[in-house]
């Protein structure tokens, strides 16, 4: 059948309607109105409602954009080794693969400001570099925990050095444990540095023998600063309060006290001072071997009188006067090999025997804790070992119960300061349960 010729026109005004629909749509219809020769048009109402929701479908998004592929990541290599037994800056840097333009670099970077003579054996090196050239990114010199040095290149690419700001924090710490064997293991037990017991083993030196006095069951308490840097323990400041209760000792209580005018001492809780003209050992920390009186000589294999006590120790630690004194003597001496004599105002004179090597000489001023040598086995001796003995008007007297006064009281003036700084610590001291370990 042939279409007509208004079937054809409606065909052609097909698309023309459908387009005026849709600006209809999005114009309002009442302004078909205005469009004069247009006003007489009839839209067809689903036609124009398929129009209106044509002009409300939201726009197809954009496809985003490409994006360049992430770059890849740096990597470094991360070198680390000590000074060796020959403690040389440029050794180690050598020892970590540096080449040796890039040790002139650094060495030159540290410059005056790095202490090159105090470069240790067993300090610490770190090298960091690019594994894609191999180009140095930063080098770190550490001795100890609070000492480091930052090598890295500076705008421009040349190095710089710099010692890097470490944190210090203090806190006053309580540590308080039963013992079971000496003080060193029960600390080391219960996590604490065992060097604590030296330093508590110091302080309570006039009071407590640690060689004889040490029973299982004793408590020990301590109020001790403990110094951190970058929150890691570097070291242990003073002892504030130490406390030590046995069988043996009794019950001891001192605290470190500054008085107004500048001086530091230990007192007990009611001000009477801890020092004595006397310690009660000559050794920090030992085990008594052999005591005053007689005995089968371990060589001679005859019975003696022995007329002093011997302290096991090993070679090498550090012997200290007991009280101050004039040296009347000081090197080889017999079967009692290298040894010291000092000459005390009280009328006293001690002995120290078999020692590895001599710290002072005769005729010279010693004070109350002052090294003057070092255990050996010289002489009639059969291992390492330091013999003590006291002498009074000549005749030998048993050091181990020799009664020596103490040192003057905190004076009433200061009782009230004395107090006051000493009371916080006290509470401290007394507060919290003990460790049993």
């Amino acid at each position: 059948m042939v279409p007509s010729p208004a079937d054809d026109l409606s065909r052609r005004r097909w698309p023309f309607l459908l387009g005026l629909a849709a600006f209809a749509a999005l114009t309002g219809v009442g302004g078909l109105g205005a469009l004069g020769a247009w006003s007489d048009l009839q839209l067809d109402p689903v036609l124009l409602a398929q129009a209106r929701a044509l002009a409300r479908r939201p726009a197809a998004p954009r496809p985003a954009p490409p994006q360049a592929p992430p770059a890849p990541p740096v990597i470094y290599e991360v070198v680390s080794s000590r000074v060796g037994s020959s403690p040389t800056l440029a050794q180690g840097l050598l020892a970590l693969g540096l080449s040796g333009p890039d040790v002139q670099a650094v060495v030159a970077a540290l410059g005056p400001s790095f202490p090159f003579q105090r470069v240790r054996s067993g300090d610490q090196l770190r090298l960091e570099r690019r594994a894609s050239d191999r180009a140095l990114h930063r080098f770190s010199y550490r001795q100890g925990p609070a000492e480091e040095w930052i090598v890295q290149p500076g705008q421009g690419g040349a190095l710089r050095a710099e010692k890097r700001r470490v944190d210090l924090r203090t806190e006053v710490a309580r540590v308080a444990v039963t013992l079971a064997g000496s003080l060193y293991e029960t600390l080391e037990r219960a996590g604490e540095d065992p060097v604590l017991a030296v330093e508590a083993a110091e302080v309570l030196a006039w009071d407590v023998d640690f060689y004889q006095d040490v029973r299982a069951g004793d408590t020990v308490k301590l109020l001790v600063e403990k110094v951190y840097a970058d929150d890691r323990l570097l070291r242990h400041g003073e002892i504030l309060a130490a406390e030590y209760e046995g069988a043996v000792a009794g019950r001891k209580r001192l605290f470190r006290y500054t008085d107004p005018e500048g001086r530091v001492g230990y007192f007990d809780d009611d001000g009477n001072s801890a020092r004595r003209g006397f310690l009660r050992s000559p050794l920090k920390y030992a085990q008594v071997t052999s005591r005053y009186g007689s005995r089968l000589h371990p060589i001679l294999q005859f019975r003696r009188a022995h007329q002093g006590v011997d302290y096991g120790a090993p070679e090498g630690t550090p012997v200290w006067s007991v009280g101050d004194g004039t040296v009347s003597q000081a090197g080889w001496n017999g079967g009692c090999g290298k040894s010291v004599t000092v000459r005390h105002r009280s009328g006293l004179e001690t002995v120290y025997c078999h020692l590895s090597r001599v710290a002072v000489a005769a005729g010279a001023r010693v004070s109350q804790k002052q090294v003057i040598g070092q255990v050996g086995q010289t002489g009639v001796a059969t291992g390492p070992h330091l013999h003590y003995a006291v002498k009074r008007g000549g005749s030998y007297v048993n050091p181990l119960g020799l009664k020596v006064p103490r040192g003057e009281p905190v004076p009433p003036a200061w009782r009230g300061d004395f107090e006051e700084k000493v009371g916080p610590l006290r509470r401290k001291l007394d507060a919290g349960p003990l460790a049993m370990r």
